[in-house]
């Protein structure tokens, strides 16, 4: 039974290090990695530091199969990746007349004398790698052969890493080597003892467990059983957990496709979550196919006059309370005839609870042609925290409604 292949990602800049910019590369890449079968046993974040990087990645480059470095590529003094890497490996660098014939139109835009050397620097590929032309930005990427296996050298901007990495995991990917399967409304600790026993009789399969707000993602990796064997753990999986396990779509994804496959449109009244439920729908491509429109109505005010919710309801129960949900899922149904509809209100904090109303309280309901109904929670944590938890809360409420009409 082979084991994974040992990867490693290195994300460089000193924007990174201090603070500036939040690394979103290292996550990105590290879940692209274990889909396609590797184990990412490490993951270094370095300054544009030649002498450092060049140490990590000559460590790295000996006993990881794959080493995925993103940043410092661009054409600024602080672009230091190249170097490095050439130097890590024993590699000359050799400019590469493609690439200059691309990044020459791009050099003569620049006035300055020695911007047209910087820009032309990017054409500069380590001897005998492959090179990733560029689909947007201007710095190309390059994959070459190390002591342990391969080194991919991809740009920092999001955008220009995405495709690059997609290009090189793709042989990978097509070997089906990992199945993420997403769970709502349960504990983590409660899915993992559930995928546990579903997989007792497994052998080949490696089980991980993935938490965020309102949602738990159960990993599945193939740790020398074979595709067929994942499968096979992939089914136990979904059958032990029932309606709980929305498969390998978005929580927001798999209410999308319960709406189309059902001919329903959805709607959404926020107020405590200022429209990230809405957000979290549009985000999934062919979101209008289900979601019809959403209204946050933060205020009273708003609520009165956007979503009907009579005037004397909130002065008897409060703003934040199960009728006045109640009366905003079922305004968002009539005012944007949908056919099922959501409704949040709560105190996302830091202040504005009291004792019977502490901060985090969430009333969500949910409203169809057949009934409303409503439920409230409280969510422990930061502002930030709570407001996650309510608009997963609000996708899962949705869902089920869906699931059981």
């Amino acid at each position: 039974m082979s084991e994974a292949p040992d990867a490693a990602v290195v994300t460089v800049g000193t924007e990174l290090v201090t603070g500036l910019r939040q690394d979103t590369n290292a996550t990105e890449v590290c879940a692209a990695l274990t889909a396609a079968g590797f184990r990412v046993r490490e993951v270094v974040t370095t300054g544009d530091d030649p002498d450092s990087l060049e140490r990590t990645l000559a460590r790295l480059a000996a006993d990881c199969a794959m080493v995925v470095v993103t940043g410092g590529l661009g054409p600024t003094h602080d672009d230091v990746t190249r170097e490095a890497a050439a130097a890590a490996l024993g590699l000359g660098l050799i400019r590469d007349r493609e690439l200059v014939a691309l990044l020459e139109p791009v050099a003569a835009r620049h006035s300055e004398p020695g911007a047209a050397h910087q820009v032309l620097r990017q054409a500069d590929v380590l001897q005998g790698a492959r090179v990733l032309r560029p689909t947007s930005g201007t710095a190309p990427g390059q994959v070459v052969s190390t002591p342990g296996g391969s080194m991919a050298l991809l740009p920092g901007p999001p955008a220009e890493m995405r495709g690059m990495l997609a290009e090189i995991l793709a042989p990978a990917w097509e070997g089906r080597r990992s199945v993420s399967l997403g769970v709502g409304g349960m504990p983590e600790t409660d899915v993992g003892v559930v995928a546990q026993d579903a997989l007792s009789g497994v052998e080949g399969v490696r089980l991980s467990l993935l938490a965020s707000p309102g949602d738990v993602r159960v990993v599945l990796s193939d740790a020398g059983g074979g595709v067929q064997a994942l499968e096979h753990a992939a089914d136990a999986v979904r059958r032990a957990l029932g309606d709980a396990c929305y498969g390998e779509l978005s929580l927001a994804g798999s209410v999308l496709a319960i709406a189309s496959e059902r001919g329903l449109r959805i709607a959404v009244a926020e107020s405590c979550t200022g429209g990230l439920v809405a957000a979290a729908l549009t985000d999934v491509p062919g979101s209008s196919q289900a979601f019809v429109g959403g209204v946050v109505a933060y205020s009273d005010e708003a609520k009165i006059r956007l979503l009907g919710v009579p005037a004397e309801l909130i002065a008897t129960h409060g703003a934040v309370s199960g009728p006045v949900a109640e009366a905003m899922a079922a305004g968002a149904l009539e005012r944007l005839r949908a056919d099922v509809a959501v409704a949040l209100t709560g105190i996302a904090g830091p202040g504005g609870g009291s004792a019977d109303k502490p901060v985090g309280l969430v009333w969500s309901a949910v409203a169809d042609a057949g009934a409303t109904s409503s439920s409230s929670r409280v969510v422990h944590g930061d502002r930030h925290r709570v407001r996650e938890r309510a608009a997963a809360g609000a996708l899962h409420l949705i869902r089920s409604r869906m699931l059981s009409g």
